[in-house]
């Protein structure tokens, strides 16, 4: 795309809320960029089971649960990260490692600090340091999906997690609006009321959030990719 050689582009970090644990912590997932004069904008990802895909660690790769999958390439390149199963925001913020040349960071993190009964309040440090180890010039907070479980304890985090998002300065988005319906799911988006249901909603959820990505982009124009 012909803009993004004059665009501003920061590189996005994503973190992402899930429920299940996992015990292991393998090595961070890094992807590398070498040329100097690329015009993708460069995302990393943190999180946990919304990120992770179907192995439950982002550390093993991408694949059709991975909702980075359907928002990388032309334009975005995905640049490593972390995520996990289970993951809360201080558990990421303990784990997470910087990512080599990262323009923007986006974080979906916030589901197991709801599950285990954490507040905003006491995840915000997490979330400062996840931006500040990953070194992110630009910085997108998204918010929570609906979550069955704890509905209205959800509700409050998102609405706490959006004035802190905001009074840091970091971009506050909904990636979920094809997912809503009231304050719970859509008719078939998910099966267990915490995730997507499969592939096809991974598949909308990466390309809501390429939009945004790309959006973001543009709004911030002009900037050049790297520097």
């Amino acid at each position: 795309m012909g803009w993004l050689r004059n665009a501003m582009i920061g590189a996005v970090v994503v973190v992402a809320a899930g429920a299940s644990m996992v015990a292991t912590r393998p090595p961070v997932a890094e992807a590398t960029a070498t040329d100097a004069s690329r015009t993708d904008v460069r995302v990393a990802v943190v999180g946990d089971s919304l990120s992770a895909g179907r192995s439950r660690f982002l550390g093993n790769g991408l694949d059709d649960e991975s909702w980075m999958t359907y928002a990388n390439g032309d334009g975005i390149e995905f640049a490593g990260g972390w995520a996990r199963s289970g993951a809360t925001p201080d558990e990421m913020a303990a784990a997470v490692q910087p990512v080599r040349n990262v323009d923007v960071l986006v974080v979906l993190a916030g589901t197991n600090a709801v599950r285990v009964g954490r507040t905003v309040a006491q995840e915000e440090q997490a979330y400062r340091t996840i931006a500040r180890v990953v070194g992110a010039r630009e910085v997108i907070v998204s918010a929570l999906p609906p979550y069955d479980w704890k509905a209205a304890e959800a509700l409050r985090y998102n609405r706490e997690l959006q004035r802190f998002a905001t009074n840091s300065g970091w971009t506050w988005v909904d990636p979920w609006v094809f997912a809503r319906s009231g304050n719970g799911w859509a008719a078939g988006v998910s099966v267990d009321g915490t995730h997507p249901a499969g592939p096809e909603q991974y598949q909308r959820l990466g390309e809501s959030f390429r939009r945004i990505i790309l959006e973001d982009v543009r709004t911030r124009a002009p900037f050049r990719v790297g520097r």
